[in-house]
């Protein structure tokens, strides 16, 4: 007999039971498998040339060294990093020439981990197929515009927006461990960089369309987190250019977030932009909001508003800047870019008519060019030979400096 239960978006609705066979188990796992195994391939030519990444090296490593767990409570342009700063504290007994690696590793594992809350059965009211989670999963995995924020720790705090926007959507846990690890994980993802305050409506959102006690702790612990980074930011010296319009944002959403989905991050909006892949980018955002917000509006038009309450404080931060190269900013197109994936693949599991859902794996299967051109991120574009900065600190140097990255990035170790 069909089963009639309250989904967690407000509405009733009616679920045919259907046993999981051996065939959709097989696929699901096939599926998640495969995205991993991908995921690892695009660490590839980073790993064969390792090498720090800006803020990992001086910033988290130096901090992690010279303060020990003092650096927790050190802010970063205007944040708390909890997440970054327990992976350099794991990480900091190493030695300084395994660095490279190990936060490559590091960040490689912790920006899955952010991204398995997709397979999860507390998505199927919207996704009620298992190999639909394991095909947003794999979408994700594969995902273009991640040169930025793939494999390096400081930028953990954006991919953090995947999560987000995954639990945000998620029905409550049903265990009481799973509940508590919730929790946890909010309140570190809270207190890792200011992605919390602009998140803050959807997590109330998921509390006011459940109502449950649990997502009642968990706005709780957002709405604290959220108080903890404005009042770090209010009382810190950072500024930024500024200069944002709503021109400026229409050509953000446009270039940088449909470019970035058809073209990586190709250069092909910059100088002279190509006039065909230029109205192919806005007329593929243009589609995915407008099918999305048919289809499926309750979770479309929240999500729609986090997207460009993201991309407006980006603008309005840095200005013109968004959209001078296909890699400037590109941490901050990163969670939009998410957001039109995951809405895509809600269209295909609210499976309302074959029109929509046709449209939705075309829109997906759009997106071809921008992974194949994304798969694999280039090495850093300097990576110093560390051996002498660990020859420096192993002999008890009072001060011991490396540059790394690029200009303007240094490592700095103090001896006691």
């Amino acid at each position: 007999m069909p089963a009639l239960r309250l989904a967690p978006y407000g509405t009733r609705v009616l679920i045919a039971d259907r046993p999981t066979t051996s065939g959709r188990r097989g696929l699901f796992f096939a599926l998640a498998a495969l995205g991993v195994v991908l995921f690892a391939l695009r660490g590839l030519p980073r790993l064969r040339e390792p090498g720090l990444f800006a803020e990992d090296g001086q910033i988290f490593l130096a901090d992690a060294h010279n303060l020990g767990l003092r650096a927790f409570l050190e802010p970063y342009a205007g944040y708390l990093h909890t997440i970054p700063r327990i992976v350099a504290a794991a990480l900091e007994p190493l030695p300084i020439t395994a660095a490279p690696v190990a936060y490559l590793l590091a960040a490689m594992i912790l920006h899955l981990a952010m991204l398995t809350p997709a397979l999860s059965p507390r998505l199927s009211a919207l996704l009620p197929h298992a190999w639909q989670r394991a095909g947003l999963f794999l979408t994700l995995c594969v995902m273009p515009a991640v040169w930025e924020v793939y494999g390096n720790v400081a930028n953990a705090i954006f991919v953090a927006g995947t999560a987000l926007v995954l639990l945000a959507l998620s029905a409550d846990p049903r265990s009481s461990a799973g509940r508590l690890a919730e929790v946890v994980a909010i309140a570190l993802l809270g207190l890792s960089g200011p992605l919390v305050v602009l998140f803050l409506p959807l997590v109330l959102w998921r509390w006011w369309r459940t109502r449950t006690s649990h997502a009642a702790i968990v706005s709780g612990t957002a709405l604290a987190t959220a108080l903890v980074q404005l009042t770090v930011y209010l009382t810190s010296a950072r500024s930024t250019p500024g200069g944002g319009t709503a021109v400026l944002l229409a050509k953000t959403a446009g270039e940088r977030v449909g470019g970035s989905a058809l073209a990586g991050k190709s250069d092909v909006f910059a100088a002279m932009p190509h006039p065909w892949l230029t109205v192919a980018a806005y007329s593929w955002f243009a589609v995915v909001v407008l099918l999305s917000v048919w289809i499926v509006p309750r979770i479309a038009i929240p999500l729609w508003i986090t997207a460009a309450v993201l991309l407006a404080a980006a603008v309005n931060a840095y200005g013109p800047a968004m959209v001078a190269s296909g890699i400037a900013f590109q941490r901050h197109v990163t969670t939009p870019l998410v957001i039109c994936l995951v809405l895509l693949w809600l269209v295909i599991g609210r499976g309302r008519g074959r029109a929509a859902t046709s449209i939705a794996v075309l829109a997906l299967a759009a997106c071809s060019y921008g992974v194949v051109h994304d798969f694999a991120p280039e090495p850093y574009p300097s990576r110093p030979d560390l051996t002498e900065l660990q020859r420096c600190v192993s002999t008890n140097q009072p001060v011991c400096d490396q540059p790394i990255f690029g200009p303007g990035w240094t490592v700095e170790l103090r001896n006691p």
